[in-house]
């Protein structure tokens, strides 16, 4: 017998991002996410280990917004929201995105050119 458990928790997205095996890009804000955790039988202390992640989303419907439930891959979330979070990954969230980077390269002192 399998046991396991459900949390819940807001998390908080402040660029737009994209999610493993979901092709689509999705706006900043905040979202509710329900886990489900299964209880590790052969660790030495109750142990949790995530299976999945359901996250409900607002798309665009053929009238209106409608919601669809989304299945996360527990690490594609955590990663989603390690990039998010990171100031100094803009460039790699800009291409996530299909954006050429908006930081600017370091200049090369002197062109390049070596000084004797």
């Amino acid at each position: 017998m399998t046991i396991t458990r459900t949390t819940h928790r807001s998390v908080t997205f402040y660029h737009p991002f994209r999610l493993t095996r979901h092709n689509r890009l999705f706006p900043p804000g905040i979202y509710e996410v329900e886990t489900t955790e299964e209880l590790d039988a052969m660790a030495a202390t109750r142990t949790y280990k995530k299976i999945e992640c359901r996250m409900p989303v607002l798309i665009e419907g053929s009238r209106d917004m409608e919601e669809e439930i989304l299945i996360v891959d527990p690490a594609a979330l955590d990663a989603a929201l390690v990039l998010d979070a990171d100031p100094l990954r803009e460039e790699e969230r800009e291409a996530l995105l299909g954006r050429p980077g908006t930081l600017a390269k370091p200049p090369i002192a002197n062109g390049g050119a070596s000084q004797h």
